[in-house]
């Protein structure tokens, strides 16, 4: 073999070093339950979250139970005091989540307690019936507080006070949040909640969106839901930089332009923080990591700081209000892009976002018929009122379901969603919960119309 043919061969034995070197060992799939539980400071009990895992093809439930019976104990500092109870389905007060736990309404967890969750859940996992067992144990942080704020000019401002939303680019810029806390603090979630008559303003990404759409469209400001996460800081350092947690940066463009907001500063446990890290990265060499003693998931207690800010603009920025922009998003001709899923139903009908909206236009035409029904006034009652009866001659088969189906079903509470639920089945959905609830309706009620066919 000549030199210069060694020399090849050896660059080619350099080159297939190749990114197979690292690939993971096959992990096998979790296949059990998953457990997404909180206690937070000065809250009662009202997160502890359980739901199995799905196959691909497999329609998720949320509605119903996917357990035969499940016993939940928590157990911690409460008012003071150590104490111990058994949580029960968040099915209350026209709540649809039967996934979900609650505790007694008064009692409030307590800043630096120590929490642990026992769990007994029996339930069907690929037709065989199991009963399987969680711990975990948890605390609430001994302190966390916000103690300044900087604006987008970085002038130092406090709680309650005013600072100016800037246009672009300027609200690309961030406020910034100085803390004191204790040194079990591993992270803190940031939640902002909108005030009422909240106005936003024009805005980077809308200026973005603009080149390729109708910049002067409200729809393009709608920020659906009264809250948003808006950033997650570590408490952590690399190399020489400074830790993320001790200057919490919230970009000017998560602001309205004029209203009130308040930030919920969530300051979380380490494990918390690990979990948020590795849960559903999209590295496969990553491993998520749980604090769940027999199944997977998290159990973090959290202490929460508020902290409110009104925001002002100038008057020269042109703004938009919350109803403005949510009611032309969900307004809009069903022509081209913005057309129906083929089912009939109109593509704005199709966003849970829009369900109120909906909601509304079906008192619309209740009120305004000719004989409008008793429940009709100047404030629109909520949904599970709406005469059943008329809803049914408004709405056809579909978007029947999809109502029905923005509410995961609420049969219970409103016993047209039954009807919905046994059409719903028959478009190709595959799920043993669906099958269960399906023929136990039918059983129950068997002068459906939707059973005979």
């Amino acid at each position: 073999m000549t030199p210069k043919n060694i020399a090849f061969l050896f660059l080619m034995t350099l080159s297939c070093q190749g990114p197979w070197s690292y690939y993971p060992e096959e992990q096998e799939n979790y296949q059990g339950i998953w457990t997404y539980a909180y206690i937070v400071s000065g809250r009662p009990v009202e997160e502890v979250c359980f739901d199995k895992m799905h196959a691909l093809t497999e329609t998720r439930m949320q509605g119903f139970a996917f357990y035969e019976s499940a016993s939940i104990k928590i157990t911690g500092s409460f008012n003071g005091k150590d104490t111990s109870f058994f949580l029960n389905p968040n099915t209350q007060n026209f709540t649809n989540k039967p996934n979900c736990f609650v505790g007694p309404r008064d009692l409030l967890a307590d800043i630096g307690g120590k929490y642990e969750m026992n769990a007994s859940i029996v339930w069907d996992s690929a037709g065989k019936r199991i009963t399987s067992n969680f711990y975990a144990k948890t605390y609430i942080p001994q302190k966390f507080k916000v103690l300044r704020a900087y604006d987008l000019f970085r002038e130092p401002y406090n709680f309650g006070d005013t600072v100016q939303y800037l246009p672009p680019p300027m609200d690309l810029q961030s406020n910034y949040f100085i803390p004191e806390y204790s040194d079990d603090v591993g992270g803190v979630l940031v939640s902002m909640v909108y005030g009422e008559n909240i106005y936003w303003g024009e805005s980077s990404i809308a200026e973005i969106i603009g080149q390729f759409a109708d910049a002067s469209d409200t729809a393009l400001y709608a920020k659906f839901g009264d809250r948003r996460i808006v950033y997650i800081a570590m408490n952590k350092q690399i190399a020489n930089t400074n830790k993320d947690i001790d200057s919490i940066p919230v970009i000017g463009l998560n602001f309205p332009a004029i209203g009130s907001v308040r930030l919920l500063f969530y300051a979380a446990t380490p494990e918390f923080m690990k979990y948020n890290e590795t849960h559903g990265d999209w590295d496969s060499r990553t491993k998520p990591i749980y604090n769940i003693q027999g199944g997977a998931g998290i159990f973090s207690g959290m202490l929460v700081d508020t902290f409110e800010v009104n925001v002002g603009t100038s008057p020269d920025l042109k703004t938009y209000s919350y109803e403005e922009a949510q009611r032309s998003y969900c307004g809009r001709s069903d022509e081209g892009r913005f057309g129906g899923d083929g089912t009939g139903v109109k593509f704005w009908k199709l966003r849970r976002q829009c369900v109120e909206i909906w909601d509304e236009i079906i008192w619309d035409n209740i009120c305004n018929d000719p004989e409008p029904s008793e429940e009709c006034s100047d404030v629109y009652p909520p949904w599970y009122e709406i005469p059943s009866d008329k809803l049914k001659k408004m709405l056809n088969n579909s978007e029947l379901i999809t109502w029905c189906e923005h509410r995961s079903f609420p049969i219970e509470i409103y016993p047209l969603c039954g009807t919905a639920l046994v059409l719903y089945s028959k478009t190709g959905k595959n799920s043993a919960i669906l099958n269960r609830e399906v023929k136990k309706w039918c059983e129950e009620h068997d002068d459906d119309e939707a059973c005979k066919s």
